[in-house]
């Protein structure tokens, strides 16, 4: 099942309505969550979705709210105690250390998602209403808040929706729609031996070197500037603010807000979809990308340096290429990262492993001499993070010389990528 997230643009009336559908949508998710936490404090049990539902079904919020959405709100319920549940049983056998809550009810003036399913004859008649999808309300609601319509996207016309989600953002200023949808199966990467690794960063966001000695830099210049510009605005807002009193989000930090995350899903979405189609073209089915676990928690480059790099989206681009990867075929493995800036590949140094209990200093052929360039043993100048991709999946491979030889035009001239 895939998904297609959009904006929803509405008018004020369509805006009331779905704030107001998502409120009743919040008060049925704490209706149903209240049944199943006494029934738990009393039985030390879990309460089934039918007996919920039995239990829910003459609520007014459920009379409010079409059947279909209620049902599915209960449903998310449901899920989420079965979830509680099964981190019981793993804290019991160890295999999960932190305490487990019970889930918590939303906010007395908070909103929930809509889940809508799309049956298939309700899909098909859409062609004969140009392609409007209207949003289904109980005629009580109808009659006050009147009717919610939005154009389907031409892209998923040919597809089979099987479920709208309607997303309420920034306590329901502005809406997001999810289309979950079937597709046919992509065809998969025939397998080979060659590896693609991946050093994460800053300016250069993502330096990508493969064993077929072909190397490219995703250019991180411009996210990095998008969050500068939002962070030096919102400053401003924030300034007014204070001086104002006040203390909740502005619409006008809202909109910016919004504004610099529709930025940041979309470069890391086209990020990972052009390292993806890369390996696709040059047949690698393997991934290995650096990770480090304190990578953003406890970084220390100064309070400038640490700004910009903590608000860096790594771990949302690593979420989209794992999804990718999954329906391509490829594999996708983390390869702890320590010392694969300060060795020399090419002069096939040793990757040792950091170990903060007993650190030890270690010495290394190459230099990095530049913030951006790296001298072998041999003087031979190259590009400082093809130097740590390329060390990278040295770490990760059992025989990590034998693909070295080659290598030293692809690590100095890496082609740079605009992903905007």
């Amino acid at each position: 099942m895939l998904t297609q997230v959009n904006n929803l643009r509405l008018d004020r009336q369509q805006i009331l309505a779905l704030r107001q559908m998502c409120h009743l949508s919040k008060n049925m998710f704490n209706v149903g969550l209240y049944n199943v936490r006494q029934y738990f404090f009393q039985e030390r049990k879990h309460l089934r979705y039918e007996s919920n539902y039995y239990h829910s079904k003459e609520n007014e919020n459920y009379k409010l709210l079409p059947t279909d959405i209620a049902q599915q709100t209960l449903k998310i319920v449901d899920r989420s105690f079965k979830s509680f549940f099964g981190l019981l049983k793993l804290n019991k056998s160890g295999g999960y250390q932190e305490k487990v809550r019970l889930p918590n009810y939303l906010p007395k003036d908070g909103h929930f998602l809509l889940v809508i399913p799309v049956r298939k004859r309700d899909w098909e008649k859409l062609p004969g209403k140009n392609w409007l999808f209207t949003v289904p309300m109980s005629r009580q609601f109808k009659k006050e808040y009147g009717v919610v319509q939005f154009t389907v996207p031409e892209r998923l016309r040919s597809k089979t929706v099987k479920e709208i989600r309607i997303l309420p953002k920034y306590k329901a200023r502005y809406f997001d729609v999810c289309y979950c949808y079937e597709d046919e199966p992509e065809v998969k990467v025939e397998k080979t031996s060659e590896i693609l690794g991946i050093d994460l960063g800053l300016d250069n966001f993502a330096t990508c070197v493969s064993t077929t000695q072909k190397s490219f830099i995703i250019d991180g210049k411009k996210i990095k500037a998008d969050n500068q510009f939002y962070n030096k605005r919102n400053a401003k807002l924030q300034s007014i603010k204070d001086l104002q009193g006040i203390k909740i989000l502005t619409n006008r930090q809202a909109r910016l807000l919004r504004k610099r995350n529709h930025k940041i899903r979309d470069f890391t979405n086209k990020a990972a979809r052009y390292v993806v189609n890369w390996c696709r073209r040059n047949k690698i089915n393997k991934i290995v990308i650096g990770y480090n676990p304190d990578l953003k928690q406890r970084v220390n480059m100064g309070k400038r340096n640490n700004q910009k790099f903590t608000q860096i989206p790594i771990y949302t681009f690593k979420d989209k290429l794992e999804s990718l990867c999954q329906r391509y075929g490829i594999e996708l493995v983390e390869q702890e990262e320590s010392y694969t800036s300060k060795a020399s590949s090419l002069d096939k140094d040793e990757l040792p492993v950091w170990n903060a209990d007993n650190p030890k200093s270690y010495t290394f052929s190459g230099k990095r001499i530049k913030r951006g360039l790296y001298r072998t043993s041999k003087g031979w100048l190259i590009n400082a993070d093809c130097n740590g991709a390329l060390n990278i999946i040295r770490k990760h491979t059992s025989k990590p010389d034998d693909f070295i030889g080659g290598f030293r035009g692809c690590l100095a001239q890496p082609l740079r990528v605009l992903c905007s």
